[in-house]
């Protein structure tokens, strides 16, 4: 057999086919050959070469007119065991065919080959990825329908065409499916737990940075604590220190003011003498000071009658000079102006008479315009239409007539301005000639004023220089009187002002001592107000000790409460760890991070499985190695499950596979369950043990 299929095997590889080929039989043969099996080799070539001769429990026939019913029998008595099954079907639509049948809660896997069908006509290479990740398994999620239900409808295989030669040839890969709800309950279960672990992961650090912080804090706290109730501890200390301090300072406080009562007495008795000394000179000074206040307010008088007489002689003087000067400007200017009046009457009648003459002349000139303007007004009036809209030729005598009325408005305008010239001129010579003729009639009555005032201020000026001369010798005596009382005041009051001096340097010390002795009085009585608050502030803070070590007892037990809380809540989350990831967190701390990767990446694998993705690599193997039950052809079993181990080999209709499709499972079990009916093939292992049993 070995022989016969390596020399297939060689034929297709020669033909650079990508089919699978007869390799998996050659597989099977070898390891039945060389006893490299799962279960009782002998039982296993008993049943193969001598099965008249079998008499192992690990080999049971079924024969059956129900075939179906028969292997579910045998399936559900595997799997009730605890056992794992593989089932091997004919071909791939009986496979699918048994597996409908299954209950729902085994995990089961359909082992499919690709192509389903022969192709009709040669077929180029099948590229190694259209199936599976890894080029030769292919795990398809599971699909459910409208209702959430598990869709336990396997797909409609095309009807098979022609066949272009054995399933070994045409062949070219092997992909398992999981079929049933239990797979789908099992992925949300891991995903569930898997969810559950990392929130303990993602927990436990928190609980240990909580649990630091209340230690932390317990610590700080505790310190903090024990800070305050021995700042009150020496607060009472230094109250009862400051009460002695303030006791012994109010004795010598009261001592102090005892002695300076003594020392007061004394300063005053001193103090008689010189202050009546003092206030005697006093007197004296103050009398001086009120003659001199006297003579000096005489002097002043004195004074002020000189200073006003100075003044009025200047005035005088002033005024006589004045007097004088306009006498001889009045004398000078009457001279010349009974002169000139005559003339200046002359000139005034003249330019009146040139004032008529150029109003005659302006008046002729104005009526000369008229007449003009007269003239060409007319013209105009018996101009045409044509001729004042300058269409047609003007009249002739037009523009003479416009340039006499240019030059008759230009003459009328010359002689209005000869005429107000001639006017101005006459008015100012009329104003002149009447101010020359008022001038000479009041000239003789000022100037007999002025000399009439320089006679009385001749006068007044004599009895001035008598007055100036009695006022300055009442002055000078008044003066010569003020600065000898002057100068006995300032003695006097110098005399007096030594005596207060004297008196004042006696008050000071009886004030010093009055004052020393009220500040003593005063440190007495605040030395025993400081005694009493000392001693009510060591009473309260003594309480305050008492009622905050209370306090801080109270509150550190609470706080060992919460650390107790904290350090179970700790202890807990991180024996969590320790069983999810088998070792102290503590100990390695990159742990938690590898275990929560490999967790998220398992949870986004089944996240992709539940939401109908593609598997990851390796996901085949994952998936036979828990699988309950595995159903598929030898040749779909031989390319997907190598390396896989069962407890019990079904085979259904077991009449149609040949010893070799036979081995691909029986090497790869423990026992062995072959389910067939009547008519099965010649040679193949169920019609050898039925013949046995009939002989």
């Amino acid at each position: 057999m070995t022989e016969a299929f390596e020399e297939r095997e060689a034929r297709l590889r020669g033909a650079s086919s990508e089919a699978v080929g007869w390799g998996v039989y050659v597989a099977a043969v070898r390891a039945f050959r060389e006893r490299r099996v799962v279960g009782d080799w002998e039982a296993l070539a008993r049943l193969l070469l001598a099965p008249g001769s079998l008499d192992s429990d690990d080999v049971r026939i079924v024969e059956a007119e129900d075939g179906d019913a028969a292997v579910r029998a045998a399936v559900q008595e595997v799997l009730d065991a605890n056992e794992r099954a593989l089932l091997l079907a004919p071909d791939q639509e009986r496979a699918e065919e048994l597996l409908r049948g299954m209950r729902d809660d085994a995990f089961a896997l359909l082992v499919e080959t690709r192509p389903a069908t022969p192709p009709v006509e040669p077929a180029g290479p099948m590229p190694r990825g259209e199936f599976g990740s890894n080029g030769t398994v292919e795990f398809r999620p599971l699909n459910f329908n409208d209702e959430g239900n598990l869709d336990m409808t396997l797909p409609d295989l095309p009807e098979p065409a022609e066949a272009a030669g054995d399933p070994e040839e045409w062949v070219r890969d092997a992909v398992v499916r999981p079929v049933g709800e239990a797979w789908r309950q099992s992925w949300e279960t891991e995903a569930r737990l898997l969810k559950r672990g990392l929130m303990w992961l993602e927990q436990w650090p928190r609980d240990a940075a909580a649990l630091q912080a209340v230690q932390d804090e317990n610590a700080r706290r505790r310190a903090e604590l024990e800070a305050e109730l021995a700042a009150l501890a020496k607060e009472i200390e230094d109250a009862g220190t400051a009460v002695a301090a303030a006791e012994q300072g109010a004795v010598d406080a009261e001592a102090e003011a005892e002695r300076l009562i003594a020392v007061q007495d004394e300063a005053e008795a001193e103090l008689a003498g010189p202050k009546e000394e003092a206030e005697r000179r006093q007197a004296v000074a103050d009398a001086a000071a009120a003659d001199a206040s006297d003579h000096t307010r005489d002097a002043d008088a004195a004074h002020a009658r000189c200073a006003e007489l100075e003044a009025r002689n200047a005035t005088a003087q002033s005024e006589l000079q004045a007097a004088r000067d306009l006498e001889a400007s009045l004398t000078d200017e009457l001279e010349r102006a009974r002169e000139a009046l005559p003339g200046v009457a002359e000139e005034a009648q003249r330019l009146v008479a040139a004032d008529a003459d150029a109003s005659g002349e302006g008046h002729a000139a104005y009526y000369r315009l008229v007449s003009a303007e007269s003239a060409l007004s007319a013209m105009k009036r018996k101009m045409t239409f044509g001729q004042r809209m300058h269409v047609a030729s003007p009249p002739s005598g037009l523009s003479g007539l416009r340039a006499e009325v240019k030059a008759r408005a230009r003459e009328a305008d010359e002689a209005a301005r000869r005429a107000q010239e001639a006017k101005d001129a006459a008015e100012k010579a009329e104003r002149r000639h009447q101010e020359l003729a008022a001038f000479v009639n009041d000239g003789g009555t000022r100037l007999a004023t002025a000399r009439d005032a320089q006679e009385r201020l001749g006068t007044e000026l004599v009895w001035l220089a008598s007055e100036r001369e009695k006022a300055a010798a009442a002055y000078q005596e008044q003066a010569r009187l003020a600065a000898e009382s002057v100068d006995r005041a300032t003695q006097m009051s110098m005399e007096a002002r030594v005596a207060q001096q004297a008196a004042r340097a006696i008050e000071e010390r009886v004030e010093a001592a009055r004052q020393a002795r009220e500040d003593a009085l005063a440190t007495a009585g605040r030395a025993k107000a400081a005694a009493e608050a000392a001693a009510a502030h060591a009473v309260e803070t003594r309480s305050a000790l008492e009622r905050r070590t209370a306090e801080a007892e109270a509150e550190l037990a609470s706080r060992e409460n919460d650390l107790e809380t904290a350090v179970e809540a700790e202890a807990r989350s991180r024996e969590n760890v320790r069983e999810i990831c088998g070792s102290d967190p503590v100990g390695e701390p990159e742990l938690i991070g590898r275990h929560q990767s490999r967790a998220m990446a398992r949870i986004e694998q089944l996240t992709a499985y539940l939401d109908g993705g593609d598997a990851a690599d390796g996901a085949a193997e994952v998936l036979l190695r828990t699988a309950d039950l595995v159903v598929g052809t030898p040749l779909g079993i031989g390319l997907t499950a190598a390396g896989e181990e069962f407890d019990a080999l079904i085979v259904a209709d077991t009449g149609r596979l040949t010893d070799a499709e036979f081995l691909v499972g029986a090497v790869r079990s423990r026992r062995w369950i072959l389910v067939g009916g009547a008519g099965a093939e010649t040679g193949s292992p169920f019609a050898r043990v039925a013949s046995a049993g009939e002989g």
